[in-house]
């Protein structure tokens, strides 16, 4: 069976707001973060038990793991093992108000 990476509603316009805010300041490390943030998600296909455990106090996120994106670990990517497929929820910069905006996320709330 293949694995599969699936993105909630939510890592869209994650990254589009990361690439637009590097973008004003300097271009070409936008397209650098961008790069590794998609690489950075390919690879949890192959790493699904990778990162920590994020503890919240939503059931439903039960499982949530944080890993950084590589090389640029003040970016993190949020996402967790759903049958046998990633699924991706939020990709955000360390500096951020992180619980409220993980727990803000509705899991059901795939694209």
């Amino acid at each position: 069976m293949n694995r599969a990476i699936r993105r909630h509603k939510l890592v869209a316009d994650d990254v589009i707001e990361i690439y637009r805010y590097l973008h004003a300041r300097n271009p070409g490390a936008a397209d650098k973060v961008l790069d590794a943030i998609e690489q950075s998600i390919k690879s949890l296909l192959d790493m699904p038990g990778t990162g920590n455990y994020w503890n919240s106090p939503d059931p439903r996120l039960d499982g949530m793991r944080v890993t950084p994106v590589r090389p640029y670990r003040n970016y993190l990517i949020f996402f967790r093992s759903v049958d046998d497929d990633t699924v991706v929820f939020r990709v955000l910069h360390g500096a951020r108000d992180l619980p409220s905006l993980i727990d803000e996320i509705d899991p059901d709330d795939l694209e």
